[in-house]
């Protein structure tokens, strides 16, 4: 997929994940989390494809080629989404500030994709 394309998903994704916000009751964290870990992807193929002109299209290997890169905030932010929806899709972990925490991530790793 093209830069142009994982942006256009990244923001086709977040349409989504804005129809289950906000989520006081905490009825559907798993959906936020697997929708925001979507987002997360493609914004980080297209920051990287903007940045230094590489990415991948998948989440196996991402934390290690933002880290051959330099970019380590943007890894651990994945890799703490990444422990959230496998605690929730997988297990059965309480919710606490899961979104708030989650959309924090995102907001950040948005501001960082479209910058420079």
């Amino acid at each position: 997929m093209n830069i142009n394309g994982h942006l256009k998903k990244a923001n086709e994704i977040k349409r989504s994940l804005n129809k289950l916000l906000p989520d006081p009751k905490g009825e559907n964290v798993i959906a936020v989390v697997e929708l925001i870990y979507g987002v997360l992807i493609h914004l980080i193929a297209f920051g990287m494809e903007k940045r230094y002109q590489r990415h991948i299209d998948t989440h196996v290997g991402l934390p290690k080629e933002l880290r051959k890169v330099g970019e380590n905030e943007i890894a651990e932010i994945f890799e703490e989404i990444d422990t959230f929806r496998a605690g929730r899709w997988y297990g059965a972990k309480g919710n606490g500030e899961i979104v708030k925490r989650s959309l924090n991530c995102l907001e950040k790793v948005e501001i960082w994709a479209r910058e420079k």
